[in-house]
């Protein structure tokens, strides 16, 4: 990982201040390709998870990562 990039989980945190700010909810899903896909919704709203069959593109507007590995702890 680069010095100048911010590990998955400092990721995470910062998605879930933003949310809090919003009154929106962080969603954790695992991408059936492999990974965690990170949604940011409305609270009583459920993420959109369909993809372009043909590119694999996320199409929800919601969608906002996708992490390869997600820590328990900053490794930054």
């Amino acid at each position: 990982m680069s010095e100048l990039t911010q590990c998955n989980y400092c990721s995470l945190q910062q998605y879930e201040r933003e949310a809090k700010k919003k009154n929106m909810k962080v969603h954790l899903i695992t991408n059936k390709h492999g990974g965690i896909d990170v949604y940011i919704t409305p609270k009583k709203e459920k993420p959109d998870t369909r993809t372009d069959p043909k590119t694999g593109n996320n199409l929800s507007p919601y969608w906002r990562s996708w992490f390869m590995e997600l820590s328990d702890h900053c490794v930054c």
